[in-house]
């Protein structure tokens, strides 16, 4: 039996999570504690593709350039537990930089992914190979032990697996957005300007923009100088 490790976190549960970004409880702890991440995706697998800040542009803005970055955004979007969050945070070294540049090529497999299903265009194999890769991986470095919970049995880490865990858990995010989610109601922006993904959860699905105080405030006020001239 593998040594024990941290709890994995269950990605079938994250409830909580919508629930805190709808009642804008992530949004205000990360305004209070001046991180970059871009809530709008109501999954933590978009959230996870829009790190990647300002796509559009010439010079987008990474805003997982490090290892401790990573764990940053994975332990606020509750795919990993605040005790591994705790102990991973001031890890450094060029395993660490391997594992955050892993999560960004990850990152980038997912977000091509989502792109050509937005399009309509056939599925890039590449991609959707690579993605099932880590996936593949992730399951790989955790076991199921007996729980003293309301569920028989959950997940930890297998020991030693624990700095790959935050890449791991994003893969498992992933998983859950592709195989377990409506593909109808992931939805891009609709800006042209404007790369942000999102869970479109709203009556009639009829949610154009990743936040109406930005994209959506910006179209409306293009229209109203359009009409004004």
């Amino acid at each position: 039996m593998p040594q024990v490790g941290f709890v994995v976190t269950s990605i079938i549960h994250y409830k909580g999570y919508v629930d805190l970004v709808k009642n804008g409880t992530i949004g205000r702890q990360m305004s209070q504690r001046g991180d970059p991440f871009e809530w709008s995706g109501g999954h933590p697998a978009l959230d996870f593709v829009n790190t990647m800040d300002e796509r559009p542009f010439h010079a987008p803005i990474e805003n997982l350039a490090t290892y401790r970055d990573l764990v940053r955004f994975t332990e606020v979007a509750g795919l990993i537990e605040r005790p591994l969050a705790a102990a991973l945070r001031d890890r450094a070294g060029s395993a660490c930089a391997r594992v955050a540049k892993r999560a960004r090529k990850l990152r980038e497999h997912l977000y091509k992914v989502l792109v050509a299903a937005h399009r309509a265009d056939p599925m890039p194999q590449m991609d959707l190979v690579a993605v099932g890769a880590a996936i593949r991986a992730a399951h790989a470095a955790r076991f199921l032990v007996a729980s003293p919970s309301a569920t028989l049995a959950h997940h930890r880490w297998v020991r030693g697996a624990e700095i790959d865990a935050p890449l791991h858990a994003c893969a498992l995010a992933a998983e859950h957005l592709l195989a377990g989610m409506d593909r109808g109601r992931i939805r891009k922006c609709g800006a042209r300007d404007c790369e942000v993904y999102f869970i479109d959860t709203s009556k009639g699905q009829r949610r154009r923009w990743c936040s109406m105080t930005n994209c959506g405030n910006r179209a409306k006020q293009r229209r109203w100088r359009s009409s004004a001239e």
